[in-house]
C-alpha cells in the first residue's frame, strides 16, 4: 500500500473530526408508555413458552455510569406475543432485555421508524431470528449460524465481506467488532472498508456517538497498522550539501528517522538538540536520521545544520521549499515532520518529536 493512499484515509479521519472528550452527556430520555403516537419504533414478535413475560428496551450503559436507561417496557400475553414502541433517538446499539430467560437480553441496532419482528425460544434468547422489517435480517441470520461454529476467521471474513457491500449498514455496529478483535488480519482492504464505513455513518449524522465510534475505531486501525510496518516508505533521492545525490533506499538495513524540517522554521530549530540528543544515544544501534530540509538558500541551509550541531552525514534537499517534490510524496501539511523506517525500508512511526520520539526509540532499542 502506498503512503499517498494511507494520508488518503488519514485525511478523511482528520476531515471527520475524530477528537473526543473524556467527558459523556447521557442523553435525556425518559420511559415511555405503549399507547403514544409519537413514538417511532415498534418491535414486535412472540417468545415460545415465554407467556406473562416483562420486555423492555435500554440503552445499555457501562456499570461506571449506572444501570441501563429504559426507554419503554410492557409484557408478553398468553400466547408469549408482544409488541413495544419506543421513541428511539437515533441510530444506536441497544437491547431488548426479557427477565426470567436464559441469556436475558437481545443486543440490537436500531434507528428511527424501524419495525421489526422477532422470534424468540424462552430458552434460547441468544439465539432469536429477527423474521422482518429490517434490511439487515438476513445478514443477522448468517452471522448467528456462523456465531454458533464459532470459528473466528470465518466470522471475521464474514464481517469485513458485509460491511463491504452496505457501509451504511446499521448492522456493521456488530459486524465492526469481529474486525476489530483481530489486528493480524487487518490490511490494505479492511482498512479502506473501515473508512468507507465511518464516512457513511459520519454523512447520515455528523454529531452521533455512533459516527464518532467508528471513526475512532478507524483512526485506531490507523495508528496500529503505521507503526507496526504495514506500509512501505515511498523511495526518493535528492541532493547533499556536497552536490552527491543519495537516496532514501541507498539506507536499507538501517532504522531511519526521516526528518523533514527547514533553516527557517522555528519549532524544527528547537527541536533540534533533542533529535541531535537521540543521535548521539543510539547511532551504535543502527540508527541513522537522514535530513530533508525544505529550504530555499544553501548558505542559510549549511549555516544551520552546523549551528545546530547536527552531526549526522545524510543532509538533503532540492533547494525548492515546498515546491520540493517531497511534499505531495508524503503528503507533508507542517514541519517539523518525521517518519521512522526499519531497515527493511517499512514505516514504523509518524510525527513522532520530543517525548514521543524518545519512548518510540525506547521501545525498539529497549534502553
Amino acid at each position: 500500500m502506498t503512503l499517498k493512499r494511507t494520508y488518503c484515509y488519514l485525511l478523511i479521519a482528520l476531515l471527520l473530526n475524530t477528537s473526543c472528550s473524556e467527558e459523556y452527556d447521557e442523553p435525556s430520555f425518559e420511559a415511555q408508555t405503549n399507547n403514544s403516537s409519537q413514538l417511532n419504533t415498534s418491535i414486535s414478535g412472540r417468545i415460545i413458552e415465554g407467556e406473562n413475560m416483562e420486555i423492555s428496551i435500554e440503552v445499555p450503559l457501562l456499570k461506571s455510569r449506572g444501570q441501563n436507561i429504559v426507554l419503554a417496557s410492557t409484557k408478553s400475553d398468553k400466547e408469549g406475543q408482544f409488541n413495544i414502541n419506543a421513541n428511539i433517538p437515533g441510530l444506536g446499539y441497544y437491547l431488548l432485555k426479557i427477565k426470567g430467560t436464559s441469556t436475558d437480553s437481545i443486543p440490537l441496532t436500531l434507528a428511527p421508524n424501524d419495525s421489526i419482528s422477532i422470534l424468540a425460544n424462552k430458552d434460547s434468547i441468544g439465539h432469536s431470528i429477527i423474521v422482518g422489517g429490517v434490511k439487515w435480517a438476513n445478514d443477522l441470520e448468517n452471522y448467528q449460524k456462523l456465531s454458533a461454529s464459532q470459528d473466528p476467521n470465518t466470522l471475521s471474513e464474514f464481517a469485513a465481506k458485509t460491511m463491504k457491500s452496505n457501509p451504511s449498514s446499521a448492522f456493521n455496529l456488530v459486524l465492526s467488532n469481529h474486525i476489530m478483535e483481530s489486528p493480524e488480519d487487518w490490511n490494505e482492504e479492511r482498512i479502506q472498508i473501515f473508512g468507507n464505513v465511518a464516512a457513511a455513518f459520519y454523512s447520515r449524522d455528523p454529531e452521533s456517538e455512533v459516527a464518532m465510534n467508528f471513526v475512532r475505531q478507524f483512526e485506531l486501525m490507523q495508528t496500529y497498522m503505521l507503526n507496526n510496518g504495514f506500509y512501505e516508505a515511498p523511495d526518493f533521492q535528492s541532493s547533499t550539501v556536497d552536490g552527491n545525490v543519495i537516496s532514501l533506499s541507498d539506507l536499507r538495513g538501517k532504522f531511519v528517522l526521516i526528518d523533514f524540517w527547514a533553516s527557517w522554521c522555528g519549532p524544527c530549530r528547537k527541536e533540534n538538540p533533542n533529535v541531535v540528543r537521540l543521535y548521539k544515544k543510539y547511532k551504535k544501534k543502527n540508527f541513522t536520521i537522514m535530513s530533508v530540509s525544505l529550504d530555499e538558500d544553501m548558505t542559510k541551509w549549511k549555516a544551520a545544520i552546523e549551528k545546530d550541531g547536527l552531526e549526522w552525514p545524510y543532509h538533503v534537499s532540492d533547494l525548492r521549499g515546498w515546491n520540493s517534490a517531497v511534499v505531495p510524496l508524503y503528503k507533508i501539511e507542517g514541519i517539523p515532520f518525521t517518519v521512522l523506517v526499519n531497515p527493511e525500508g517499512r514505516i514504523i512511526g509518524m510525527n513522532l518529536r520530543g517525548p514521543s520520539l524518545e519512548k518510540r526509540l525506547l521501545e525498539i532499542f529497549k534502553y
